[in-house]
């Protein structure tokens, strides 16, 4: 992860699917496809706020004026950062995601003014410090089995930070500093594009304009390469996207935004703090439902956020009696700095203000680089791209409640994490989130696996316990063995019955240190670990041979009394065997050696 990569608010989203969707929940309902939602009600915009993605101005601040905005982002910056001193990870990322969104909801263009943009800029560097910080406490999770980083409680899983899910860079980035050169610009006439709008049949109606086809011409040539990638990588949302936008009354063919918005990337984040497929900036995303909180950012969904997407373009088209330029325009740099080109200018039309300046380089380049891209997914080969679409992807919706590590939802479906992982780009800490319900994505035909074995794991241990396949000759002793946890505990978990190739319960105290890799493919769990310096093994014997030890991370606002009386052992003990004084204070996250019989 790099400051490119987090540039932006830290808070921080086919039907094809196979989906037999199914309930985690005993005696709760299957679910086949997405549940029904309302349309939100819309607030309107105030004049000189953003679109989905990207800051642009209405007009130029007095000086003053941009004084209040550093103020006020300052004010949130100083709550977030109290919060942070304290331990409060979840309200400081919600202050931090004020102090920018302060900034970027402003209608001013960063760019525009040097005190904003060194500001905006300060906020990003030092926001990204903090989020360093927090990986280094709570690092990302892995496929193996580390409970003493699992989340097993909401408690636990507030003070594990902002979120962790990677990012990439949005291509808007890019579009920002495109300029079209003479070779693809020479000899282009409105007659031209005329001609592809008219052979390409697109389901919505515009203006040719030249621009349309040198945008083609620069696909055709130095843009191949990501017109390639682009036809390639819809194959993975283009039902689902068309699906949805036919539900909310918007033409299909408007589905290609998602090129040029993120290159069909779940995780794409803009300059801006735009993200997901469809790059909406925390604000516009809350507007139109999209959740964000410290476990989930609608934004990266897949269905959620195509149909906000849908529905803000329903809106804007709206606004501007079905043009479908401006509406597109609109998009990008929010209704406000359109509402303003149109007012100065006189006219209702995108053409017309993009030919006074009116607009920002980013929104000129937008609309006929959309337009373009259009008219070439519908006949690539016509344009010379011979392209075939990744598949469409398929999966199975299970619903769960309460906090479900993903890592258990792997071990449970022999999927690999980073699977789990990019099916639910949406879940920023790798669990789902807790106390609500939550329709998780899993690969097709897995959906009946997970349920039966989250139906055998109490739901309070689901982001705690872990599984994995019993192998040829595997007991219960020798699993006990790899892993450092008694043989008892698992058999009474697991109803005293193990044979090769059954899913054994794990059941995991969550700070004991230890690490199980379980492929379902490989001949043995492995096993490594993760001690203390100067121990050789999560469990291991005293020089007498007669005592067992193991690792242990304490928790926060825990005595040594606290964790001597969990295993039966004296606070004295605990203190001689870590050169400890017994009424030592023990500090959140410190590894201590426990003596256990």
């Amino acid at each position: 992860m790099n400051k490119r990569q987090l540039r932006g608010s830290l808070g921080a989203t086919v039907v094809g699917l196979s989906a037999i969707a199914l309930s985690a929940l005993i005696n709760t309902p299957l679910i086949a496809q997405e549940p029904p939602q309302a349309p939100p009600q819309v607030p309107p915009q105030a004049p000189g706020t953003r679109g989905a993605g990207n800051q642009t101005s209405d007009s130029t601040l007095p000086p003053s004026g941009i004084q209040r905005i550093i103020e006020n982002s300052t004010l949130h910056f100083q709550s977030a950062e109290a919060n942070f001193r304290n331990g409060s990870f979840d309200r400081a990322r919600r202050d931090y995601d004020r102090a920018l969104d302060t900034i970027l909801e402003s209608g001013v263009d960063i760019r525009s003014d040097a005190r904003l943009q060194q500001h905006y800029q300060g906020l990003i560097d030092q926001i990204y410090q903090r989020q360093m910080t927090l990986m280094v406490v709570a690092p990302a999770s892995s496929g193996a089995i580390t409970p003493a980083d699992s989340t097993n409680s909401a408690n636990n899983a507030n003070d594990k930070g902002f979120g962790q899910q990677p990012f990439t860079p949005s291509p808007l980035d890019e579009l920002t500093k495109l300029d079209l050169t003479e070779d693809e610009t020479r000899g282009v006439t409105a007659e031209q594009a005329r001609k592809a709008v008219t052979t390409a049949r697109i389901d919505f109606n515009f203006k040719p304009n030249y621009l349309i086809q040198s945008f083609i011409n620069y696909y055709q040539g130095r843009g191949r390469a990501t017109m390639e990638n682009g036809l390639r990588r819809a194959g993975r949302f283009l039902s689902m996207s068309r699906a949805i936008f036919k539900e909310e009354g918007v033409p299909q063919d408007l589905v290609w935004l998602g090129q040029v918005e993120s290159a069909w990337s779940p995780i794409a984040r803009s300059w801006a703090a735009a993200v997901g497929l469809w790059q909406f900036i925390p604000g516009t995303g809350a507007r139109f439902g999209l959740q964000q909180d410290s476990y989930v950012d609608e934004r990266s969904s897949f269905e959620k956020a195509t149909r906000a997407s849908a529905r803000y373009l329903k809106f804007l088209a709206n606004r501007y009696d079905g043009n479908w330029e401006l509406a597109m325009a609109a998009y990008n740099s929010g209704e406000g700095r359109v509402d303003s080109a149109v007012a100065k200018s006189g006219y209702a039309d995108f053409w017309e203000i993009y030919s006074r300046g009116l607009l920002p380089n980013e929104t000129r380049n937008y609309v006929p680089n959309i337009l373009a891209t259009i008219i070439i997914a519908k006949h690539p080969e016509h344009y010379g791209f011979s392209v075939k679409p990744e598949p469409a992807l398929t999966y199975d919706f299970v619903k769960v409640n309460n906090l479900v590590d993903l890592r258990l939802v792997a071990d449970a479906t022999d999927t690999q994490p980073d699977l789990i992982e990019a099916l639910n780009p949406e879940l920023k800490r790798g669990v789902t989130p807790p106390g609500d319900e939550y329709l998780l994505r899993v690969p097709a035909g897995k959906g009946r696996a997970l349920h039966a074995a989250l139906s055998r794991i109490p739901v309070e241990k689901r982001s705690s316990w872990r599984m994995l396949t019993a192998q040829t000759g595997d007991t219960f002793e020798s699993i006990a063995r790899r892993i450092g946890i008694s043989s008892e505990s698992i058999e009474q978990v697991n109803g005293g019955v193990i044979g090769a190739g059954r899913k054994v319960i794990v059941p995991v105290n969550g700070n004991v240190r230890s690490v199980v890799l379980t492929s379902a493919r490989s001949t043995r769990a492995e096993t490594r670990s993760e001690t203390a310096p100067g121990s050789r093994s999560n469990v291991e014997r005293q020089s007498g041979g007669q005592q067992k030890q193991i690792s242990y991370r304490v928790r926060k606002g825990e005595t040594l009394g606290d964790i001597a009386g969990r295993y039966s052992t004296s606070a004295s003990s605990i203190a001689s065997l870590n050169r400890l004084g017994r009424s030592a204070r023990l500090r959140a996250g410190q590894t201590l050696r426990i003596p256990i019989r």
